[in-house]
């Protein structure tokens, strides 16, 4: 009996100690770039409740794990998943409900979509556009935007078209009549509805007063809300986008992140990016930072706007501007700055400052040093965004204060066309300075401003960072040429420094043993094949927490 009872208890041990052996899937014949510290290409992957048991040769990981679950790479290349650190998804669902002007070259594109669209609607509903690049536009267009041929299109409808960085709405007057938007209505802080000579409005709000708009605009359903974030939740993960530092989450989307996590139906992972003034933020500082919430979402960082956009002459620049302009204020101030950057430190909150013009990065710096001499802080990872301009002083001073600079490639590539209308030319030497960035602060994050940005492509950014060319033009003598980055380094700008600026190194960002299966599969080798080419690579299979979230058909 009592030699029956040993002979159970050592089956039940050799059987429990089998299954914990038994990964869930086991990938083989692979070129898997696990971008550890050593470089490691592998040949096989072992993955078990949503993280690698193990990583090595095909001979090995066969013969250790016993498994039917096999999946045969056929020699693909694997990467870590991708990393996006500027993005918005509840706007990207929004949006997938809105017309996408992204490709219109002109106002007799937008005009012909919008008339067709009036004639599917009933009158007096809305009709949205976003993502409208002015910098697609001719001279004579941009001159002639104004509400009456929004009106000529559809009058009786309440019509308005975001611009691309989502800073400037163009709306017709229905809209403003609804909205109760008049000459008398007083321009809201840091933003401007904009006149002509008569004191007409003229259809165009910018940056802060598009709020007036967005935030009076009909909501969709919450049903419609879950429906269209989780759908772009897939939309993310069929570019191998895993993980979005959101940059405007709030209490409403955290909710929804959260119950479209908890269902199962939410196929990307969240960093999410508070903002400094929104009672979220307050209400986060109370209760703290609150990291991976079923291994999906983390909230413990926030931003502010110091500065705007280059084309809007929103940017603060040390030389200033060639033509005077009503849009050269700070969206927020040093004191401002100052004070949230220590609430937030203060609460082990990470901090984030978009900084576009090299005296907003010289501002921000200078209030940085001072914080930081006042009380030493653990590791805070201040991250100072949308880097466009950078004195070459500043650049050590980046290095020195362990700042971790993040740029947006596609928005500084079509300022390169476009920047000698806008600033002195000798400034142009400073304008993404990419390798530099990386070189004085030893990582470089970089993210596409997703729904408002010309691509969402994390392949399409590393390509721009690599050949220093935007997307569909070739720009000759294009400046600063030795600021490309090499193919590794603009991917680990999406990947292992990408996980570092979130405080995530030891559970992501590398393909190593116990952190996360979050990878993707490549249909080319991005580290051999001609960097020229790199932008033609596909997305064969999305993989996050083990999960295969797209995979090609």
């Amino acid at each position: 009996m009592k030699l029956l009872k040993y002979i159970l208890i050592l089956s039940l041990v050799v059987l429990v100690t089998s299954c914990s052996k038994s990964p869930v899937t086991v990938y083989v014949n692979g070129k898997i770039y696990t971008l550890d510290n050593k470089n490691t290409i592998a040949e096989a992957m072992a993955v078990r409740d949503k993280k690698i048991i193990d990583i090595g040769r095909n001979d090995e990981i066969k013969s250790k794990y016993d498994t039917k679950d096999i999946v045969d790479l056929k020699g693909k290349t694997v990467i870590p998943g991708f990393i996006d650190l500027e993005g918005s998804i509840v706007e990207f669902g929004r949006n997938l409900n809105f017309i996408n002007f992204i490709n219109a070259k002109s106002i007799d594109d937008i005009t012909k979509v919008i008339t067709e669209k009036a004639k599917e609607k009933k009158e007096g509903s809305w009709i949205v556009g976003y993502a409208m690049n002015e910098v697609n536009f001719s001279d004579d267009d941009l001159l002639k935007l104004n509400k009456s041929i929004l009106d000529n299109a559809a009058a009786n409808y309440n019509v308005y078209i975001l611009n691309l960085t989502g800073d400037m709405a163009w709306c017709n007057t229905k809209l403003l009549q609804t909205l109760q938007i008049t000459n008398l209505t007083p321009d809201p802080k840091d933003g401007e509805i904009e006149k002509d000579a008569k004191g007409e409005m003229t259809g165009l709000l910018y940056d802060k007063a598009v709020n007036l708009i967005k935030e009076k605009s009909p909501e969709l359903s919450k049903e419609d809300m879950f429906q269209s974030v989780q759908t772009a939740s897939k939309e993310l993960a069929r570019y191998g986008i895993t993980e979005v530092h959101d940059r405007t989450v709030n209490k409403e989307s955290l909710q929804l992140f959260k119950q479209l996590i908890d269902s199962g139906k939410f196929y990307s992972k969240v960093y999410g990016v508070l903002s400094v003034g929104d009672e979220t933020f307050e209400e986060y500082l109370q209760k703290g930072i609150e990291k991976n919430y079923k291994d999906q979402l983390t909230v413990r960082s926030v931003s502010v706007d110091y500065d705007g956009a280059l084309n809007l002459q929103a940017a603060a620049m040390k030389d200033g501007y060639l033509k005077n302009s009503t849009n050269t204020f700070l969206y927020a101030t040093a004191e401002e700055v100052e004070t949230n950057l220590k609430k937030a430190l203060d609460k082990n909150f990470q901090f984030c400052i978009k900084t576009v013009g090299d005296k907003a990065v010289n501002d921000n710096l200078n209030v940085i040093e001072k914080v930081l001499k006042e009380k030493s802080y653990k590791d805070p990872r201040i991250t100072l965004e949308y880097i466009e301009f950078v004195q070459p002083n500043d650049l050590k001073r980046i290095g020195e204060l362990k700042i971790i600079p993040s740029v947006r490639p596609d928005v500084t590539l079509n300022n390169i066309e476009s920047i000698n209308e806008y600033i002195p030319a000798g400034n142009i030497v400073n304008l993404g300075l990419w390798n530099s960035l990386l070189q004085n602060a030893g990582y470089l994050a970089a993210g596409s401003n997703f729904p408002y940005s010309n691509t969402i492509s994390p392949v399409t950014l590393i390509s721009m960072l690599v050949n220093r060319q935007p997307q569909d033009t070739l720009i000759k003598n294009i400046p600063g040429i030795n600021q490309k980055l090499s193919v590794l380094d603009a991917v680990k700008a999406f990947t292992v420094y990408a996980a570092y600026a979130g405080f995530e190194e030891d559970i992501k960002g590398t393909l190593e043993k116990d952190k996360y299966a979050d990878f993707v599969v490549l249909s080319d080798d991005i580290f051999t094949m001609n960097p020229k080419d790199i932008a033609k690579i596909k997305i064969l299979r999305t993989v996050m927490n083990g999960k295969i979230v797209f995979e090609q058909q």
